[in-house]
Parts: C-alpha cells; structure tokens; sequence
C-alpha cells in the first residue's frame, strides 16, 4: 500500500530528483528501472523489512565488494528468442555474461552467512550453468560460431579446408612452373566471389582458358579462375553452404533452449534488478553518511542533524526538528533566505525517503512517524494556461489538500496565507490550520504573519519554532530554534544604514494591533525562557538528588561489607571448632585401632560429642541472624514495604517504573533504586523455604556413619553434584580426610564436572583418577585438606 499523494507535493519535495541521484548508484537499467518506479509506502512492516536488507547490504559492503559492474538488460533479446528463429552470436554472449553474473552475484551472496535477508535474495536467483556452458560451446570470444559447435560442423569444416588446401598448392605450382611467365600481374592467391583467382593482366585475357570474376579499378589487372579448378572452387561453395545450414540449426537449437528457460531467466532479471536497488540505496547511504531512524505510528517525529540529501553535504547546515505529544502541528517563522522553506522540504524528503526504504542524513536517534498521506503546497504555483494568480493557484490546492486530510496525514505550507491581502491572508491561513488539526492532520507550515505567530503561540496543540539569524553579521545561521522568531527587518534596515527618522516613521505606521501582537509574543517568549531556566535548575536538583542517593548507597555497600566481615569471622571460628572435633575423632578412631580400653574410647566419644554441641549452638546463633529475602518480581507493587540489602532502614514503594528503577520513601527522602538492591523487611518471618533460599544460612544435619564412596552412576550432574556435597559434609563430621567417588567412564561429562566442582571447594586439598585395579579414570579419589 503506497502513500496517498499527489503530483505537486513529490515535486514540492524533489523526490523525483532524489530518485535520479538514487540512479547514480545502481548498476543496471533494470534497477534504475525500479527505482525509477519507487513510492513511498504506507505498510510498515513492508518498510522495515525494506530498511533491514539496506541495513545489511551496507553492513556487507563496508566488509567486502559486491559490485556486479556494468549489467546489459537482455530482456529485449529474451523477447527477440520468442519472436525469430535465431539470435545472434553477439546476443548469446550478451545473455551468457549476464547469466555468468547473476550467478556469480547469487554465489557472493549465499557466502554472507551473517546476513540471512541478503543470503534469501541469494536463493532467488536462478542458476543457468548448462545454458551458459552451451553458449560458451557454441561461441568463441567474438561471437563467431566454433567450428567444432557440432561433430557435423566440425565434419563440413574439416572437409572444405582439404579442398581449399588442395587448390591452394595446385594454384601455387602453376604459379611457380613459369607457364604464366608474362601473362602475371602479382604472384599473391587471393579469392574473388568466394573463389580462388590469380590476377593477370588484362592484355592477356584471351591467352588462357580462364573464368573471369573481377578486375581493378584501372582495369589493368583481372582477377581470374583457371578452368582446372571451377569443379573444386564449385565443391568449395557447396560445402560453405551447408556449412551455413549448420550453423543455422545450431542457432535455432540453442535458442529453443533460450526460450524454455525464459521464465526462470525473467524471475532472476527481477531479483536481479531488486538487489542494483537495494545496491543503490546502500551505496547512496555510505557516500551521504545516511542513517537507519526509527520508524513509528503515533510517536514524535524526532530528526536529528537532519540534512537535505539534494545540497552539498560539505556546506549544507544540519537541523534538528521535533514535533510530538502533546504538539500536532509546528509553525517555523523567521526571515526570507533563513532556511524555513529548506527545512520545511528535508522534513517532507526524509519523511518520504524513510518511507521508501531508504536511510536517511540524519543521526541515528532520529524518528520518522508513519503517515498514510502526504501533502504539501510549496513555491510559486501561478499558471497562465488556467489565468490562475499565485494565491489561487495556492488556494485551489490547498483545497484539495484539506478534502483529503485526515488522521496520520502530514501537511506542509511554505508561506501559509501568503499572495493576497495580509490581514485576509492571515485570517485565511489560521482557518485553514485549525481546519486541518480538527481533521487529525500533522501540520507543519512556514509564515511570516504576526497574526498567525500569536495563534500558534497561544494554541495548546501548535509549536512555535524559528530559523535563527544573526543580526551582526545580517546573516542566516539556517539552524531551528523553539520560541517564535522575529522578521528583524527594522534591525536589518538600521544596520545596512537606513536613517533613524525613516525607521521611526517606519514604526509609526504599524498598527496598535500589531504592535501589541509583537509585545504579547515578546512577553511570551521571554516567560518561555523563564520556564526554561527553572526547568534547568530542577534538573539541576535532580543531579544533586541522584549524587545523595550515590552517596547513601555507597554508604549502605560500605555497612553491607562490614556485616560480611563479621560473618567470615564466625564461620572461621566454626571451622576451628570443626577442626577441633575432626582430630578428637580421629584420635578415637586410632586408639580403637590400637585396641585401647573400651573406657578409654568412650571418654574420647564424650568429648567429641561435647564439641558437636558446641558446633550446633554456634550455628544456632547464626541462624537466629535474619537473612536478607529478596523480593519476587510478581510480589513488586506500589505501597510495599521494603528494606533497603545491608541496612536497617525501611521504607515504601512509591512508584515503579521498571525494576531496575524504583522510587522509595524513607522517612521523606524519596531516593531511586533497583529491585536487586530492596530485600523484605527483617521483621518478616521467613518459611523453612524462604530461609534456604536466602544468601546465607548455616544449618547442622545428623551425619550417619560415612560410606567409604559414593556411587553416582547414572545420575544428572546436578543430582551428582548435591549427592557430592553430601557425601563430603560426612566425611569431614566423621573426620575422613579420603573418599572415593564412583562416576564411571562413559562420555566423560560426569568426571568432568564432579572435578570442576571440587577444584571449587577449599575444603578439597587434591584430586586425582584411581589407579586401574581400582577403576582408573571411572573412579575419583579426593583428599580433604586436614
């Protein structure tokens, strides 16, 4: 679906001249062909996709050459297959070199593995290698048919050179044998009407038996045929003739093969022809220092660093336009010859050029909104053949205009009410624009009428902008600046030196209203500024806020380390006591080896279980410290209470976002923060459950008496990596310091990951594979720092 316009608006914008630039860059008339035919459209995902294969054909061409060179259309020539019986030998090179490089194009393309909307184009070109191979068969370098394009025609070929040969020699002796001794012009052979002839003079003609075929232009040479060889000059052209039928029937066989494959050649042509327009755009986009914007339906059309594509990029002056919510419509002000009629045409161009598919001079931030119709009234319209002055020339389109204006239509007005009455005109004007908002319209128009300036300034859905102009050097800075702008035109006049009292009188003859209308604006503009440096000033106290907030989260990371600290410290005096408990076990164990007294064994026991419990009520005391629960995504709401990870304070949700910015209040001091750094409040019973997911926690199991290894045979990794850690827990209360782990050999995924974990743990002093009478690799040995 292509964007509603019409013929005035595309030549308002220059687009048909940016389609010619557009051509420049194409390689073929076929693409120039499509982009001559090129409209803006109005689908926006048929744009996107658009934009996406320039995007990637740039990318590409920055990395690699892709270039086809010079391309000749052979759709004529496919056209001439179907309408005679033969193409030349000139045309069927020209339609195996365009074969050759589409399918070298197809080849590069299907190369481009980063780049899958150029790898399907790729796939869209067909490929003709048994065509081409008949082509370059047939046909040598010039286009002359081979003599061997056929066994018959290599046969016929072969049979005419004995003959011509055989004359040759036969010509030669008598040349040689002096018979003709006197009677010779020139001793050269040479061939007259397709046969063979010696020249002689012409005084001799009735000397010999001879055939006469040609002579001189001073008719002293004849050129003649001995009667001896008519009967092989006679077998000469008989051969030659059927030489030429086979040839012929060579060339209406292969182009019977020409024309079966006219159809898939013609699709190829068209892929062909879409990717020199997709070349053309991306080339057109690397030389101009285009950009891909942001394309969308109901947004801000933001341009940033726009430039006219159709100007001299190395002088042209960038602007930055923007029109959005709650704005529908823009008024630009400002002196003739200060860009307003420039900016007003790159803001229509880029629109269109976007909606083409084509990457815009522009920043990469910029956006360009989707309309579904485009219309503007630009320049002089003035027309002789229908005794139209310019304001009804304008008048009559803009007319047409508002007939067809709607919602998601874009309008521009260079010179809004201009050519008539400026009191009538300016009323005209601000009609037409409020018209054009009731109806949905984005409205952009240029004025130089104060009237139509304080309308805009007052209306709550027109922007008021202006193209600056330095009144010291009475020169156009060609730049778009917010706030309505002035004509200086007493300010140019005074400093071109038109005496004061003229410019007094000057001032005396504008009306009480427009002088008033001028005051009004002045007053505005200079309260707009106001606004302005307030809104400075609470940006400024929105840094200092969000300094604070950096300071106190640097403060609450500073509190969460020392909590940290602390911990490490209990859980080193855990260690301790469990190093403690280890060696009274062992001792236990050893004197039970040795057979010591049973009493003796016992009172070892007792002491082992006396420092258990003092194990467990040290871990006690640590669960007894509320861990921090982070809070759930789906749980996140306004109104929550919160508590800031690493400290004491809490406080309430005030306004999310997004997760990763929250407003919290804590006791009146609004501060911003992720969900990552808000936890429940430790006045929160935590669930068993709760509690295991927390940070930190320290629990003590019953450990029963340790197997001497663990057997995870069968297991996942991660059912192998819980049991792991089991099983180690075990060995280290029973006071083991070896333990055999039995995972097998199999893919080796089990062994791999049990020996990455355990390169992890501090408690693991080393590890290594069992000797082969024990399992070898199937089986990891581990030793437990003591």
């Amino acid at each position: 679906m292509n964007v509603v316009t019409n013929a005035k608006t595309l030549k308002d914008l220059e687009y048909d001249k940016l389609k010619e630039l557009l051509k420049s860059f194409a390689c073929s008339e076929l693409g120039r062909e499509l982009i001559h035919n090129l409209r803006p459209s109005a689908d926006l995902q048929a744009i996107q996709r658009e934009l996406d294969r320039v995007e990637e054909l740039r990318t590409a061409l920055l990395e690699r050459d892709l270039a086809v060179g010079a391309f000749e259309d052979i759709r004529p020539l496919l056209q001439r297959a179907h309408q005679t019986t033969a193409l030349s030998g000139a045309e069927f090179l020209a339609v195996a070199k365009a074969l050759f490089q589409m399918r070298q194009l197809r080849e590069r393309l299907l190369k481009l593995e980063r780049f899958p909307n150029l790898r399907e184009l790729g796939e869209r070109i067909h490929v003709f290698r048994e065509l081409e191979e008949n082509i370059s068969r047939v046909f040598d370098d010039k286009g002359e048919i081979r003599p061997t394009a056929s066994p018959r025609l290599r046969e016929l070929t072969a049979q005419k050179r004995i003959v011509e040969e055989r004359v040759q020699r036969y010509l030669q002796a008598l040349i040689q044998s002096g018979q003709l001794a006197g009677v010779l012009q020139d001793t050269v052979i040479t061939r007259r009407s397709g046969r063979f002839v010696i020249p002689i003079k012409s005084s001799a003609r009735h000397e010999l038996d001879v055939v006469v075929h040609d002579s001189s232009d001073s008719g002293q040479t004849l050129y003649v045929e001995p009667t001896s060889i008519v009967h092989e000059n006679n077998e000469i052209r008989e051969l030659e003739g059927e030489i030429r039928e086979e040839q012929l029937r060579i060339l209406r066989e292969l182009t019977t093969k020409l024309q079966a494959e006219t159809r898939k050649i013609t699709e190829t042509l068209r892929a062909f022809a879409y990717f020199d327009m997709l070349y053309a755009k991306a080339q057109f986009a690397i030389h101009l220092r285009c950009n891909r914007p942001r394309l969308t339906t109901d947004g801000e059309l933001h341009l940033i660093e726009a430039r006219h594509p159709l100007l001299d990029q190395t002088t042209v002056v960038p602007i930055d336009i923007r029109l959005g919510a709650p704005f529908q419509g823009m008024v630009i002000t400002g002196p003739n010859t200060g860009g307003k009629t420039v900016s007003l045409k790159t803001i229509g161009l880029l629109t269109l050029m976007t909606q083409s598919g084509i990457p815009i001079p522009a920043a990469p931030d910029s956006t360009v909104v989707l309309f579904q119709k485009v219309f503007s009234d630009i320049g002089d319209e003035q027309s002789i053949q229908q005794n139209l002055s310019t304001f009804s020339a304008h008048m009559k389109n803009l007319i047409g205009v508002l007939q067809h204006a709607g919602s998601q239509t874009l309008v521009l007005i260079d010179e809004l009410g201009a050519g008539t009455d400026p009191t009538e005109g300016a009323a005209l004007g601000i009609a037409l624009l409020q018209a054009l908002l009731d109806c949905g319209a984005t409205v952009i128009v240029t004025t130089h009428f104060s009237t139509i300036k304080h309308f805009a300034y007052q209306h709550p859905k027109l922007k008021t902008c202006s193209v600056a102009f330095d009144v010291e050097t009475l020169a156009p800075t060609y730049k778009i600046v917010e706030g309505v702008g002035s004509s200086n035109a007493f300010v140019i006049a005074e400093r071109l030196g038109l005496p004061p009292h003229v410019i007094a009188m000057a001032k005396r003859h504008l009306t009480e209203g427009q002088v008033r209308v001028e005051d009004i604006i002045q007053k505005l503009q200079e309260e707009r500024n106001e606004l302005a440096r307030e809104r400075l000033a609470v940006s400024q106290r929105a840094r200092e806020i969000e300094a604070l907030k950096a300071e106190y989260l640097a403060k609450l990371d500073e509190l969460r380390h020392r909590k940290t600290e602390a911990l490490t410290e209990e859980l080193r005096r855990l260690e301790q006591l469990l190093k403690q408990a280890r060696g009274a076990l062992e001792e236990a164990l050893h004197e039970a080896k040795q057979r010591a007294g049973e009493e003796r064994l016992r009172e070892r026991l007792k002491e082992v279980q006396e420092l258990g419990g003092r194990l467990a009520e040290a871990a006690q005391q640590l669960r007894q410290e509320p861990a921090e629960v982070p809070i759930p995504l789906e749980q996140l709401r306004e109104g929550l209470a919160v508590q800031f990870r690493g400290s004491k304070k809490v406080g309430t949700i005030r306004k999310i976002v997004n997760p990763e910015r929250i407003e919290v209040d804590v006791g009146g001091l609004r501060l911003w923060a992720k969900l990552s750094d808000l936890v429940q409040p430790s006045g929160t019973r935590l669930s068993e459950a709760e509690r295991r997911k927390s940070s930190v926690y320290v629990d003590t199991v019953s450990a029963p008496a340790p197997q001497l290894e663990l057997n995870v045979r069968g297991m996942t990794v991660s059912e192998a990596l819980r049991e792991l850690d089991l099983y180690l827990d075990r060995l280290v209360l029973a006071g083991l310091t070896r333990g055999y782990i039995v995972h097998g050999k199999g893919t080796g995924v089990l062994r791999r990951e049990i020996r990455k974990h355990l390169a992890t743990l501090p408690i693991v002093k080393s590890f290594e594979s069992a000797p082969p009478n024990q399992g070898g690799d199937g089986v990891t040995i581990v030793e437990l720092a003591s």
